[in-house]
């Protein structure tokens, strides 16, 4: 079953002082078991800039060719996927979540597996799926003698020109899905964003927590 912050009554050890608490607040420390809004912003930013500068090298030979195009955007996508679902089920952060000593769990405390991490990210999941199918299906349609007549430095917004307006749309609905997601945190006690209640998860603080998290030595009796 793997570890677990929560007993069966919903009681949780503070983490900072070891105080038995019950609710979202430790009575004796004041210290708060669920992640709140800054904590989660600074680890969304933090992966964003990961992500931004593999992007970056991503990007640099995208538009080389048709070839690389389907090869960097497909690729992209896998490490999306890895980064959001892999590490989410392995371990229950990202880099930006252990840097800031905050942990996706199921409601129980317990960690979360495959079936709930993918759960988190399927909105968000689904809508880039939609987006770089319609992206390799209008690479696709472009005549090749187009295509190499384009410098290779104008070639991504030539082929942003040619995005149907579809694209528009799905970029518009992530984005409000995604800002969203930080106002519903507000809404609920236990601090969870839209994804939380699709996936049944909830993210906690605990300062304890390793920078890398696959070399965590805390054990059931500390956590309970």
């Amino acid at each position: 079953m793997g570890q677990k912050y929560f007993s069966e009554t919903g009681g949780w050890t503070c983490p900072k002082c070891g105080f038995e608490a019950q609710g979202p607040k430790c009575g004796q420390c004041r210290f708060c078991i669920y992640a709140g809004f800054w904590p989660r912003v600074f680890s969304v930013l933090i992966d964003k800039a990961v992500l931004s500068l593999m992007g970056i090298l991503f990007s640099f030979s995208r538009t080389f060719s048709k070839t690389h195009f389907w090869i960097v955007t497909v690729s992209g996508y896998v490490l999306y996927l890895v980064y959001f679902v892999v590490l989410v089920a392995l371990w229950g952060q990202t880099p930006g979540k252990a840097l800031l000593k905050i942990k996706v769990v199921d409601l129980k405390g317990a960690p979360v597996g495959w079936a709930r991490a993918f759960l988190r990210n399927l909105v968000e999941a689904g809508l880039t799926f939609w987006f770089m199918i319609l992206e390799l299906q209008t690479i696709s349609r472009i005549p090749m003698d187009q295509f190499v007549a384009v410098e290779v430095s104008q070639r991504g917004h030539f082929i942003y020109q040619h995005l149907p307006e579809t694209t528009f749309w799905i970029n518009l609905i992530l984005a409000i899905y995604v800002y969203s997601e930080f106002i519903v945190i507000f809404l609920n006690k236990k601090k969870r964003a839209i994804h939380d209640f699709i996936a049944g998860t909830l993210i906690i603080h605990d300062p304890r927590l390793p920078f890398l998290p696959w070399k965590s030595d805390l054990s059931p009796e500390k956590q309970i």
